[in-house]
């Protein structure tokens, strides 16, 4: 039977082109440092007026990390993969449905080969189990046998030794997980 694993969408496969449309609504920089894992904190008290300007597609002009198409298509034919991707928008829920939309249509275009049962959708991924945990969060890999923290601006708090305690070797890139997987 074939191990089962989880990858991550968002700051894992893609970085999408979200924070370039925040940065053009806003006219600067985004401080990634003072924004916290959730880019849309830079907008402030415009976050209204920026989510309910229209559907809002995060992924318009987004692309694969580096390797990522090659790194996932070969560990989907040694593991049983999916690619488990959140699609709650703090503060602005109502464009829920159109994120679901775009995330779909992002990972069948830039990952052809994954079938739609491998893709879910879901807030919080500890209720399903896996072997292998891909993520940039470290909330999202509590358990499982290999436990991989790829590198995002969101986690860059957490140490080598913090990690160590918890079972979670820190990735900065797909060459790396095919180094460990493959």
């Amino acid at each position: 039977m074939k191990k089962r694993i989880m990858i991550d969408m968002d700051y894992v496969i893609t970085d999408g082109s979200f924070k370039a449309q925040i940065e053009n609504y806003i006219g600067e920089k985004i401080d990634t440092n003072k924004t916290g894992y959730y880019m849309q904190n830079a907008l402030g008290d415009r976050k209204e007026e920026f989510f309910r300007k229209g559907p809002l597609n995060m992924y318009d002009g987004a692309i694969l990390k580096d390797d990522a198409y090659e790194v996932i298509k070969n560990l989907n034919e040694v593991y049983e993969l999916y690619i488990v991707t959140s699609y709650v928008i703090p503060d602005a829920h109502y464009q829920e449905g159109n994120h679901l939309k775009y995330k779909m249509e992002f990972l069948q275009k830039h990952l052809p080969f994954l079938t739609t049962e491998q893709i879910i959708f879901i807030a919080n991924k500890d209720l399903i189990n896996f072997d292998i945990r891909i993520d940039d969060s470290i909330k999202h890999l509590t358990r499982g046998e290999t436990l991989l923290l790829y590198d995002a601006y969101s986690n860059q708090e957490y140490t080598k030794e913090k990690l160590e305690k918890r079972n979670i070797k820190r990735v900065m890139n797909w060459k790396e997980i095919a180094e460990i997987l493959l």
